[in-house]
């Protein structure tokens, strides 16, 4: 199976089902992005893994010649920007930046999570439905 089909079946679940619990279970979501802040271990234990497996994907999936190819390649470096912002900012870095989050953007968040896990998982399995 190549690398590509494979990466899109994983992340295609992975975001339909995290755009799902976002927009279904919405305070539950909430209440884990807020406590955030007051978690300083578990963010820099989260920024470790997230690090770990963007440079996994951008060492092993550096491919960026067709549009699911381009968003898997993408979700590495976006892996490695999110755990470096998890590891090195300050608490109150931490809190604005969670506050941005859970606004208005988080809908648009969760829609786009159902979109990209759509498409991928269209691509991965090769459905048909675009």
């Amino acid at each position: 199976m190549e690398l590509t089909i494979l990466l899109a079946r994983v992340f295609g679940v992975y975001f339909l089902m995290m755009g799902l619990i976002m927009l279904v279970r919405r305070q539950h979501f909430l209440s884990v992005l807020n406590s955030l802040p007051e978690l300083p271990a578990v963010r820099f234990m989260m920024g470790i893994f997230l690090f770990i497996g963007g440079n996994f994907l951008i060492q092993t999936h550096h491919d960026w010649s067709t549009g699911p190819k381009i968003i898997v390649s993408l979700l590495g470096w976006v892996m490695i920007v999110k755990s470096l912002v998890l590891i090195n900012l300050s608490e109150s870095g931490i809190r604005k930046w969670v506050k941005m989050v859970s606004g208005g953007r988080y809908r648009i968040s969760g829609v786009l999570a159902l979109v990209v896990g759509i498409y991928l998982l269209n691509f991965g399995f090769a459905l048909g439905l675009f």
